[in-house]
């Protein structure tokens, strides 16, 4: 895991307050604990725990770890004691029940969320959305509205309805965070159920 902790390797920082969600860049690797400069300057505590994650070529890199010294942006995190690799694809994708509005121009479709990530969506309708095409969308996630747009890239019929997944366009950092943070909590409560 030490090998993908390089400098200049970008990682997503989450703290216990999804204000402080934000990248970061290592800017230095010592023999214990590593420096990251933080894109948005954010309010990290020392021995406060954190969240970094990323991708690599062996899937998604997650680990906790401690803060050990916080100077302006530049945050000094010890190396940690364990790591797992989530997944292959980028963003973990998570099951979910949600309903939602797409809309385009004048016209709105109900749509019900299969399965979501930071990266998507998979939805089904009763009418067939258009490939490559964008759907205004929000989404509620842990009491936040999510305002972005959804482009359709693959769609299926099933029993009368019409199965599409895509990905999601215009979302800010700080929402694709907040969709990381829900994956990742609802992959671990899957997990222990």
């Amino acid at each position: 895991m030490r090998e993908y902790i390089l400098k200049g390797k970008e990682f997503c920082i989450l703290s216990r307050s999804i204000d402080n969600a934000t990248k970061c860049t290592v800017v230095e690797v010592t023999e214990e604990y590593f420096n990251v400069e933080l894109q948005l300057e954010g309010k990290y505590e020392v021995d406060e725990t954190v969240e970094l994650f990323a991708m690599t070529p062996k899937g998604q890199l997650y680990f906790e770890t401690i803060v050990k010294e916080v100077q302006g942006n530049i945050v000094s995190l010890w190396f940690p004691l364990s790591y797992k690799y989530l997944q292959k694809r980028e963003f973990s994708r998570v099951l979910t029940d949600k309903k939602i509005v797409l809309s385009c121009g004048k016209k709105n479709y109900n749509a019900n969320i299969i399965d979501i990530s930071a990266g998507g969506l998979k939805v089904i309708t009763k009418e067939q959305l258009e490939l490559l095409k964008s759907y205004d969308l929000v989404i509620e996630v842990e009491n936040k509205q999510i305002k972005c747009k959804f482009s359709p890239i693959r769609t299926e019929a099933v029993d009368g309805y019409f199965v599409s997944s895509g990905r999601f366009e215009g979302l800010s950092n700080y929402d694709r965070i907040s969709l990381v943070q829900f994956c990742f909590i609802k992959q671990i409560e899957n997990s222990t159920k």
